[in-house]
């Protein structure tokens, strides 16, 4: 059986990995970019399960700083969440470096097409721009635009159609069909040199803002050095306005953007599957996808080596599935807000601070909203901010 992994991300280097641990030596990754970690594509910070969890040791030579929580603001107002070593700021390329140490990647190789050769889960002819490459299993780890994602999206319609004509009633055999749209979102991230230090060294800062369907955040990442990023159509013109009004002064020395892929669709076809970015594994409330991958990377490995690839799909949503439908929901209502429901919203943040302190979860963030909604009073006061743009989406 010969393995092809698209994609040498973290995800993508991880799941190989894990391959090898359990004694799967014949697979191949191929990688579009010249190099493995670049070019940097995330804001690299992550919750701390992240290392605490992997089923393999991660290099912390990546990590650059630890966070003790957040403040956030809105206009002229401000609160602190304190959740002291929360999370940790991670120099990303050399993050997903050490994942791939000790694997043989082939690099500059772009995957072009995947074709079936056959029927029900024959051989896979994957095209490239280096010329074409064979496998029995692929694993799509190429990120939000995925190849491998567009294979499967195109192989389930063509099911569909065909059950359709065959029978009425479609029945899936994974006993999931998420077969639904994945929306994407533009990131746009400055690293700045400070001329002055202006920020707390281990407090992020998150920035609510009207006309944004995400936030501005400023994370610390030591040496005098700030990332400055947020999720908008015009991201760089919104860092900009940031910049002025908080009269940041330094140099950017760097600057990326990224694509965020938010939705649930189906991830595997036969023996083809996606993981990561590539199956919207993401939260959608903060655009985070790395402790997501990561372990649905374990669920995939589990199921190739019993054999059970087909499993793979209804296993990793029944962990994640319900804390990403429920993050899609809560993002539809965030976005329907005007700015006098935000200014509301924010000051029901800074009245139950406290509570907030006390059960947030950087990977789980429905948590807050389930504990929030058993105290009466939060929840008639937040039924009252958000009754109508709950039921703009429900009805």
């Amino acid at each position: 059986m010969e393995i092809v992994i698209v994609g040498a991300g973290p995800v993508g280097c991880y799941t190989a990995q894990l391959l090898k641990k359990c004694g799967i030596d014949n697979f191949r990754i191929i990688e579009e970019h010249r190099e493995v970690g670049r070019p940097v594509k995330c804001a690299g910070i992550v919750g701390r399960p992240v290392f605490e969890d992997s089923l393999i040791p991660l290099s912390k030579s990546s990590i650059l700083n630890q966070i003790e929580g957040t403040y956030f603001f809105y206009k002229g107002d401000n609160f602190r969440i304190r959740r002291p070593g929360v999370a940790y700021v991670i120099d990303r390329e050399k993050f997903d470096k050490n994942l791939s140490q000790g694997l043989e990647v082939e690099p500059g190789r772009r995957l072009l097409e995947v074709v079936e050769e056959g029927n029900s889960g024959g051989r896979y002819r994957l095209k490239t721009n280096q010329g074409d490459i064979w496998a029995d299993v692929v694993i799509g780890a190429d990120g939000p635009l995925s190849r491998v994602r567009r294979f499967i999206d195109f192989k389930r319609r063509e099911w569909k159609r065909g059950k359709k004509r065959s029978s009425a009633k479609e029945n899936n055999s994974n006993g999931s069909d998420d077969f639904k749209e994945i929306n994407f979102y533009k990131g746009v991230q400055y690293r700045i040199k400070l001329k002055d230090e202006v920020v707390s060294k281990e407090m992020t800062r998150v920035y609510m803002r009207e006309g944004i369907p995400f936030f501005v955040w400023i994370i610390p990442e030591g040496d005098g050095i700030i990332r400055l990023g947020v999720i908008a159509e015009n991201g760089r013109r919104e860092l900009d306005q940031l910049i002025e009004e908080e009269g940041i002064r330094g140099e950017i020395v760097d600057r990326l953007a990224g694509i965020i892929p938010l939705g649930l669709s189906q991830s595997v076809y036969n023996n083809v599957a996606v993981v990561g970015d590539a199956a919207g594994q993401v939260k959608p409330l903060t655009g985070g996808g790395i402790y997501y991958g990561l372990k649905s990377a374990e669920i995939l490995v589990e199921c190739i080596r019993e054999g059970k690839l087909a499993e793979y799909d209804g296993k990793w949503k029944r962990k994640f599935g319900r804390e990403i439908k429920f993050g899609l929901w809560a993002r539809k209502v965030y976005e329907k807000l005007n700015k006098y429901e935000l200014e509301n919203i924010f000051s029901l943040f800074k009245e139950n601070a406290e509570f907030i302190e006390k059960v947030a979860n950087f990977e789980n963030h429905s948590l807050v909203f389930k504990e929030a909604f058993k105290n009466p009073r939060i929840f008639v006061k937040a039924g009252k901010i958000l009754g109508r743009n709950i039921g703009k989406i429900l009805f």
